[in-house]
């Protein structure tokens, strides 16, 4: 029983801690774009702060997968979260990531770029409320009920 609970909080924590990142990185992106409609940066800029937050966001969603993967059965939100990924990596390894040098001044182009964001955006900042309760929950159980070495 104890190892239930203390799996639980890790994995809550790890949960929290991916969809943080994932936030952000959204974030990171959406900026980006921002910058580039408002000729705030140059194309070269644009392209290294895209691809560093394209390059996170992927690593944190790999993280993410692997922490809900063991509730995949039996919690509601975990084939949500899996099949976002799958539709993330499936469009990077398809390239719907990449954006041509010579269009990347074009509106189509990034706000294309930026309705995938924005949607990954509602996504992560919609489930992150969710994480943290279930944080929450976990710290608490730990504190109302404790962890003895007898359960």
């Amino acid at each position: 029983m104890v190892f239930y609970t203390v799996f639980a909080t890790i994995d809550s924590m790890t949960l929290l801690f991916a969809m943080t990142g994932l936030l952000l990185s959204s974030c990171y992106s959406l900026k980006a774009i921002a910058d580039l409609e408002h000729d705030l940066i140059n194309s070269i800029d644009f392209f290294t702060n895209y691809n560093r937050g394209n390059k996170a966001e992927m690593g944190f969603l790999i993280l993410n997968l692997f922490a809900v993967l063991p509730f995949i059965t039996n919690w509601w939100l975990a084939p949500i979260q899996a099949v976002w990924v799958a539709i993330k990596v499936l469009r990077s390894v398809m390239g719907g990531n990449v954006v041509d040098e010579k269009d990347v001044f074009k509106p189509e182009v990034y706000n294309k770029q930026r309705r995938w964001q924005m949607a990954g955006f509602f996504l992560y900042l919609s489930s992150i409320f969710i994480y943290f309760a279930r944080v929450m929950a976990a710290v608490m159980d730990i504190h109302i009920h404790g962890i003895s070495p007898y359960d």
